[in-house]
């Protein structure tokens, strides 16, 4: 069930995903989900899907010219201010600065 649920988030990701949703598709508790899931992986569902979408971001920002409320919204984002602030925690930058950084160069 871990990896049914891991693959899930990694195809879904941009959906609404929640704690709820995923205990229902594998018949588990909440906690039990959580409990097991964290086994696996080393990380919660949710934070697994977290750094999945961030993941996403960051090479949507390194590799194409979407706004960051696009990117925000596409990698599953609904909140474009909660997604600069667990970007910054997360890379140490605002996206702006990250893609600043690391806008890949296309030759024309």
């Amino acid at each position: 069930e871990c990896a049914y649920i891991k693959n899930y988030i990694d195809n879904n990701y941009s959906t609404n995903i929640t704690l709820d949703s995923l205990a229902e598709m594998t018949h588990m508790s909440r906690f039990y989900l959580v409990h097991v899931f964290r086994r696996f992986f080393n990380v919660s569902p949710i934070n697994y899907l977290i750094t999945k979408r961030l993941k996403e971001a960051a090479h949507l920002l390194q590799s194409t010219d979407l706004s960051i409320m696009n990117i925000s919204n596409s990698v599953g984002f609904t909140n474009q201010s909660y997604f600069c602030q667990i970007f910054k925690k997360n890379y140490n930058m605002s996206p702006s600065s990250y893609r600043k950084l690391n806008k890949i160069k296309t030759s024309t």
